[in-house]
């Protein structure tokens, strides 16, 4: 009876491993620069969605921005809130859209969006 010599398994070459490693590194990176995006572009209908867009604007202007506070516990305490401004603007079907700030109307709307008063 013969036996079969076990062959070990190829070991992939590193530069291979290389190649896939930047690979996926670039899906990677194009998978957040889309969703980047899509958070600063979008115009989300849902207040929940809106917050969360929100948020990460603020998050994304820190942490671009490299500036740093003096003391981050009293930015934080700081509770001065900036006037709100409500808009409003019809769409080519006739529909009120109403938003939270004249950035969140589409550009061809934009000019006709008008300042909501309470």
């Amino acid at each position: 009876m013969t036996r079969k010599a076990s062959r070990s398994p190829r070991k992939t070459p590193p530069r291979r491993r290389l190649g896939r490693l930047l690979l996926w590194v670039g899906v990677f990176l194009l998978i957040l620069l889309a969703a980047d995006r899509l958070l600063l572009r979008g115009s989300p209908a849902h207040p929940l969605l809106q917050e969360v867009q929100s948020c990460y604007e603020d998050l994304r202007r820190r942490l671009l921005s490299g500036a740093r506070s003096s003391d981050p516990v009293a930015d934080l305490l700081d509770t001065r809130e900036k006037p709100l401004r409500s808009y409003f603007y019809a769409d080519d079907h006739g529909v009120l859209h109403f938003v939270d700030s004249l950035q969140q109307v589409p550009l061809p709307y934009r000019s006709e969006a008008q300042v909501l008063e309470e």
